[in-house]
């Protein structure tokens, strides 16, 4: 059965198009050559990725705690389940656009994998790292997990 909507407008029925609810009457010709109809697509060797967020690790070991466990670790399109809880990077964004040819191999956006990266040093989490951008910091501050996507 067809699902049914009226415009608040003009009482009218509303027209599903692409996934969107839009009144005919009450919207002008021009929604057709608008954006909103076009996919968002690369052509230009580039595809977006979704980022599933950061893992996080036992110490000294390759047991995954918290965050994403990828199903194959070589092939990251074959999909990921949550363990215990997400984790996102506070530089998290949530797509990535990166070349085709790393689709297979890059699984997070930048600030998830160093993130993932930082959590696994036998140093710990606050390790310095020195850096020619802020030559007077002698410490990281101290790392909360996030469990919600930062905005």
């Amino acid at each position: 059965m067809e699902e049914t909507r009226s415009c608040i407008n003009c009482g009218r029925d509303l027209m599903k198009k692409e996934g969107l609810w839009i009144c005919v009457h009450c919207n002008t010709k021009d929604i057709e050559d608008s954006r909103i109809f076009i996919e968002e697509q690369a052509d230009d060797g580039y595809v977006f990725i979704e980022c599933p967020g950061a893992t996080l690790y036992e110490d000294g070991t390759d047991n995954i705690v918290a965050g994403v466990k990828f199903h194959d670790d070589d092939d990251p399109t074959k999909g990921y389940r949550i363990i215990d809880r997400p984790i996102y990077a506070p530089t998290h964004t949530r797509r990535r656009r990166i070349k085709k040819e790393g689709l297979g191999k890059i699984r997070r956006c930048q600030g998830c994998q160093d993130y993932t990266i930082r959590m696994r040093r036998r140093e710990g989490p606050d390790f310095y790292i020195p850096s020619h951008k802020h030559p007077n910091r002698k410490k990281l501050k101290s790392v909360n997990h996030l469990t919600y996507e930062p905005r």
